[in-house]
């Protein structure tokens, strides 16, 4: 993937064309393939489609849900359940085995209301998590689940640095953008739905976990969460 990154001259700090163009390179085939015989990748994809299917959906949406493993295997535990995948560069592939579950499909963009909002490794590719929370939980039906997994760390080059502080801050974001953090799942977390959800009530927050970040990041690592919890709330 890093390699393809550079390959597109992608930067870090400009969303263009170059980036739209990595998230359509064949490595993310190959990421797709890897994730459906991987079982590590497999073990965490069935506890999601467990934790979904004990809410007894009747809508759910995978957003950024790529090559449709978890989507497809959350429907097959769900046939009375309709399973959006929300992708910007859906693979022609992924789209055929999509099609072989006849409660999944591929969609464009979020339609109407959803029992489930699910978005795994998403959040730290897009310049604004916050707004893109407000945009999609506006689907997300009042206490509903919004089961999220982020990796706010410089894993890979498509990791926004930008988004970094929010690996000390993010359930304070959610809880102030009223979106309740409820049960660890596998390696992903439950947000319920308690109210509108707006990004402009947790601007300030955002505003002290940027200016904090850098402190917290030279602190012990025993230390650094309940400090961060501390600095960033304003309760420090």
């Amino acid at each position: 993937m890093d390699t393809a990154w550079q390959e597109y001259g992608c930067d870090p700090n400009v969303i263009d064309e170059r980036i739209n163009h990595f998230y359509t390179h064949p490595v993310w085939l190959l990421n797709g393939l890897f994730v459906e015989q991987d079982a590590e990748s497999l073990a965490h994809r069935r506890d999601y489609t467990f934790y979904v299917t004990s809410l007894n959906p009747k809508r759910v949406a995978d957003i950024g849900g790529g090559f449709g493993t978890l989507a497809r295997m959350i429907g097959e535990h769900n046939p009375a359940a309709e399973v959006h995948i929300v992708e910007p560069h859906p693979h022609p592939a992924a789209i055929f085995l999509a099609e072989k579950t006849p409660n999944v499909r591929y969609v464009p963009a979020l339609l109407g209301e959803y029992d489930v909002l699910i978005a795994t490794d998403v959040f730290e590719h897009v310049p604004d998590p916050l707004s893109l929370v407000e945009h999609t939980a506006a689907h997300l039906r009042m206490n509903g689940a919004y089961l999220i997994k982020n990796c706010f760390w410089p894993v890979i080059k498509c990791h926004l640095p930008t988004t970094f502080h929010f690996r000390w801050s993010w359930d304070n974001a959610m809880t102030a953008m009223n979106l309740f953090p409820d049960k660890i799942i596998s390696y992903g977390k439950s947000y319920i739905k308690t109210g509108s959800v707006l990004s402009t009530t947790a601007r300030n927050l955002e505003n002290r976990s940027r200016f904090w970040f850098r402190l917290v990041e030279f602190l012990p690592r025993l230390f650094r969460r309940k400090i961060a919890n501390l600095l960033i709330s304003g309760r420090a």
